[in-house]
This record gives structure tokens, C-alpha cells and sequence, in this order.
């Protein structure tokens, strides 16, 4: 009888320790669920990486328009989707270069809107080869120039086309795209430190190509 006894508590315990289990499972499983559903918004700085290949690997921010720019894979909207969405887009624009479809990490490290009742803040865009590209929030009495946005950011790295520096803007509803060289200014060559910023201009320092 006493041995009886045993295996039913024997029993007893390996079926509350199944319960345990199935219990923390579920709990993970709804954990990842929760992160699966946040979607991304413009603000959002996101970090890209490629297993197979370092060099792809970036941080981007995601513009106003909800869209974002990235070598070989080019611009893809952003917004409203998940992390793991947009990395299964970067992977499938990147598959033509690799052998085998390459692994694509998206992570969010940095969040744009934080709530609605929040007042937004006036920024500038600092996309590409930047050595912290992001978004530089400013007072609007005391207006930037693309230079000083450009040293807040930590100035242009080492791959970046300085010479060919893109500042995009809304004048007047006309949109526009104006070039700043900033080797002309560091070599003394010019005096041009770039016009004043506004609320949501975007500045793109390209990569270098064999041409500059």
C-alpha cells in the first residue's frame, strides 16, 4: 500500500511539474506576441543587421513620410509594419546578392512618438554615413546650419561622399534637394556652412562610390 502511495505522488508531482511548464510557455508565447505586435512609426531609429555580410549591416530612422533608406536593398516603407515584417523585406531585397537568402535582423532601439498628449518637438533628420545618424532636436529661435547638425551627429564617417552632402526641404510646399560640400569647407576651399534647418528636413550624407 505504502508503494502505492508513492508512485501516485510521483505521479501527482511530474503532472503539477508539466502544468509549471505549459504555464511558462504560454507565458513566453504571449511575451513574444507582444512584441510582434509593436509596429513601427516615424521617429523610430531601428537597427538593421546581416548575419552573412557586417558590412550591410546599419542604423536607419524612420522619416516622417514613414519610409527608409538602405544600400543595395533601397527605400522601403516602414510604418505599420512589425520588426520582423520589415526584416523579412530587407531579406527579400537583399537575396539577389547571396547565395541563399541572407539573415536579416530588425531591432527597434530607439522610439519615435512616445504617446499622444506628448508635444511634439522639432527635429532634423540625420540619415546615412554618419558616424550617429538620428534625429536632432533643436529650439526653433535658435536655428541650425547643416554643419552644426552634422557635428551633433558626430560629423560624417569615414565611407561617407562628404562632398556630396543631400539636404532635403519643404519651401513655400516645393520640395527640394540642395548639395553641401563639407570637404570645401574643411580644406578652406569655402565659407559655406550650409542654410538654416527647419522642423523635419533631412539630411542624407550618401555612401562613397569609387568616383569621389
Amino acid at each position: 500500500m505504502s508503494r502505492f502511495f508513492r508512485m501516485l505522488g510521483a505521479a501527482a508531482a511530474i503532472l503539477s511539474l508539466g502544468l509549471v511548464i505549459t504555464a511558462t510557455a504560454q507565458v513566453v508565447e504571449e511575451g513574444d506576441e507582444e512584441v510582434e505586435r509593436y509596429v513601427l512609426a516615424p521617429g523610430d531609429r531601428i537597427d538593421i543587421s546581416v548575419l552573412e555580410d557586417p558590412s550591410l549591416n546599419r542604423q536607419a530612422l524612420v522619416l516622417p513620410d514613414g519610409r527608409i533608406s538602405l544600400p543595395i536593398a533601397g527605400t522601403l516603407r516602414a510604418t505599420g509594419k512589425t520588426p520582423e515584417q520589415l526584416a523579412a523585406e530587407v531579406q527579400g531585397r537583399l537575396a539577389s546578392i547571396f547565395v541563399t537568402p541572407p539573415t536579416v535582423t530588425v531591432s527597434a532601439v530607439g522610439l519615435g512618438a512616445l504617446g499622444e498628449e506628448a508635444e511634439p518637438q522639432p527635429l532634423i533628420y540625420v540619415l546615412g554615413e554618419v558616424r550617429a545618424p538620428g534625429a536632432v532636436p533643436f529650439d526653433e529661435e535658435t536655428p541650425l546650419t547643416v554643419v552644426q547638425t552634422l557635428a551633433l551627429v558626430g560629423g560624417p564617417a569615414p565611407f561617407a561622399a562628404r562632398k556630396r552632402i543631400q539636404i532635403h526641404r519643404e519651401v513655400d510646399g516645393v520640395k527640394t534637394v540642395e548639395l553641401f560640400d563639407y570637404d570645401a569647407l574643411e580644406n578652406g576651399r569655402s565659407t559655406e556652412v550650409g542654410p538654416l534647418l527647419g522642423d523635419g528636413d533631412v539630411i542624407i550624407v550618401p555612401e562613397r562610390s569609387l568616383f569621389d
